[in-house]
């Protein structure tokens, strides 16, 4: 007697056989293997830029290395390598890299500029040389911190507030807006901190020197 076979029966086993005559998926590939390949390595990270040879170490200083006596050129807190007074040699031999001035550039002028370089970069310091040697330092670094706390980019409410009742504001005469922020110094210092504001009240420099031996708006270079 002929045997029939169910029609599910007959279903199941026909999706077996396709299933068992196709090839299997392969796996998901990572984006990056699945870029093609062009039989070269694949490119280095680029490397920091090799230092210059021929241009001296960056100078490393303390950032209150200016106070109301003078430079310190060291690392010692509160040690003084070149004082207000010192000649020139001394400056030199305090900051002990390369510096140049501008000493006879203007005939005219009541003192020249020691300023330290670094190859073709100009230090963010200027050392203002008067008839009685170091007479005031001009800094320009925004890590500086002047005595007392004050720095580049303070307003000159922050300014007020780090020298409570001690700050005279003065016009600056030669930029409309700007101002020059002359601090009173502790007892027993013959010198002035002064910070130069932009229009807009920011400290874009300060200097401490002297008292009353440059004027506030004099660069030594013009």
């Amino acid at each position: 007697m002929r045997r029939i076979v169910p029609a599910l029966t007959v279903s199941a086993l026909a999706l077996l056989a396709l299933a068992a005559c196709q090839k299997p998926a392969e796996p998901a590939q990572p984006a990056a293997a699945a870029q093609t390949d062009t039989g070269k390595a694949p490119a280095a990270a680029p490397a920091d830029a090799a230092p210059n040879p021929l241009e001296p170490p960056a100078r490393v200083l303390r950032n209150d290395a200016i106070g109301y006596d003078g430079f310190n050129g060291g690392t010692e807190a509160g040690a003084v390598s070149a004082r207000f007074g010192a000649d020139a040699a001394a400056v030199r031999g305090a900051w002990g890299g390369e510096m140049k001035d501008n000493n006879g550039q203007r005939p005219d002028a009541k003192c020249y500029l020691l300023y330290p370089v670094r190859g073709a970069i100009t230090h963010q310091y200027g050392f203002l040389m008067g008839a009685d040697g170091l007479t005031g330092i001009d800094v320009y670094d925004p890590k500086a911190l002047a005595p007392g706390g004050g720095r580049i980019g303070m307003s000159i409410d922050e300014i007020n507030k780090a020298y409570p009742g001690k700050v005279k504001q003065i016009p600056n005469p030669s930029f409309e807006g700007a101002a020059f922020l002359q601090v009173s110094a502790p007892d027993g210092k013959d010198t002035q901190l002064v910070f130069e504001t932009d229009a807009l009240g920011s400290v874009t420099n300060w200097r401490i020197g002297k008292r009353g031996a440059i004027e506030p708006d004099e660069s030594c270079t013009r």
